[in-house]
């Protein structure tokens, strides 16, 4: 087994990630090259989700903006019907 300390400090930053995101550590890389690969793919699914998670957001945050001023459009529409007297049909 390689105990380099490169090699230890790859399982470790491994380790790390895995315990914030779903990724898991169930099979093990057998190697540096193995190890390296996993960290980075790990990383990469991080940040795709990362990605994703906030253009959802910033969708529904501009979709209840959107609603939000129809809403208050039609209140003074209601208000200024009010104010002219206009009689509902």
């Amino acid at each position: 087994r390689d105990s380099s300390t490169f090699y230890l400090y790859w399982t470790s930053l491994h380790w790390s990630l895995t315990q914030f995101t779903p990724a898991s550590m169930h099979v093990q890389p057998q190697n540096k090259v193995e190890r390296i690969f996993a960290v980075l793919v790990v990383v990469f699914a991080l940040v795709v989700f990362s990605y994703l998670v906030g253009s959802i957001t910033g969708s529904l945050t501009q979709l209840r903006s959107m609603q939000e001023n129809a809403s208050k459009q039609f209140t003074n529409l209601r208000r200024y019907l009010r104010q002219q007297k206009v009689a509902p049909l």
